[in-house]
């Protein structure tokens, strides 16, 4: 019995790793969850801009696809990953955690994120944007009881500016280089993927152990998807290529990232 156990501890864990990271860029696609039943959560809509909203409001910006046989491939990959791992455990957790409780899940990972968004904001010279998220990071990790509220928005009107070592190259002028759409990853660019490295070294989580990193990092995935189910599927539904679109509305919704 405990083997078996053991077995299905371990078969629990490789789904949720292998899941976590997929979640992470391509979130953003069905990113709109209603936060409505959780006071002092920010809005999602606030929180993270989709980047599918609106596609045509603005002249669209392309990029170099060279590898789009491998990078349709990784696509359908990641969308079975979807279906057939990520989605079915987070409906799982839906099922058992409030909204309420999944949203100050949401809140405190966004706040250990701080010293990303405080670094890249300094890095492009934004130093009063800088210190807003440091302030918000202060207040938010004591008032907001480690994170899980924003008092910091809610009560002081500091809302987050978020920035990543990705968008800091494009602030320089380093273009998006060609597309990818890695397996578990999800869609990036050659400028986005240098920016993850980045931003990896920022990450105060990154320095856990390994183990401990992939299970935190698994948590916030499939807390993250719990919100958002729903919307990846719609996307499919009204996309007459979801690749194409994918590809399109990420590269359009970095690009107004940068241009912030």
């Amino acid at each position: 019995m405990g083997r078996r156990q053991g077995l299905w501890r371990r078969w629990v864990v490789a789904c949720v790793l292998g899941a976590m990271v997929f979640s992470e860029p391509a979130s953003a696609v069905f990113s709109t969850a209603d936060r409505s039943s959780a006071a002092w959560a920010r809005t999602q809509a606030d929180e993270d801009e989709s980047y599918l909203e609106d596609p045509f409001a603005e002249k669209q910006i392309t990029v170099a696809d060279p590898l789009q046989p491998i990078n349709r491939a990784f696509f359908h990959f990641n969308d079975k990953l979807y279906f057939w791992v990520l989605k079915p455990l987070a409906t799982v957790y839906k099922t058992f955690i409030p909204t309420g409780v999944r949203l100050c899940v949401r809140n405190a990972f966004e706040n250990v994120l701080a010293p990303v968004r405080i670094a890249n904001n300094v890095f492009q010279l934004k130093f009063q944007r800088s210190g807003v998220e440091l302030v918000r990071f202060a207040l938010n990790s004591t008032l907001g009881a480690a994170g899980m509220f924003d008092p910091a928005e809610k009560e002081f009107g500091l809302k987050p500016y978020d920035e990543d070592f990705g968008q800091t190259l494009g602030h320089y002028g380093v273009g998006n280089g060609i597309f990818f759409m890695w397996p578990v990853f999800g869609p990036s660019t050659l400028r986005d993927t240098v920016g993850i490295a980045g931003d990896y070294l920022l990450d105060p989580l990154s320095y856990l152990p390994w183990k401990d990193y992939g299970m935190v990092e698994g948590t916030k995935a499939v807390n993250r998807t719990s919100l958002t189910i729903g919307q990846y599927e719609d996307f499919k539904a009204s996309a007459l290529d979801p690749y194409l679109s994918m590809r399109d509305a990420y590269v359009n919704y970095r690009h107004r990232q940068v241009q912030k």
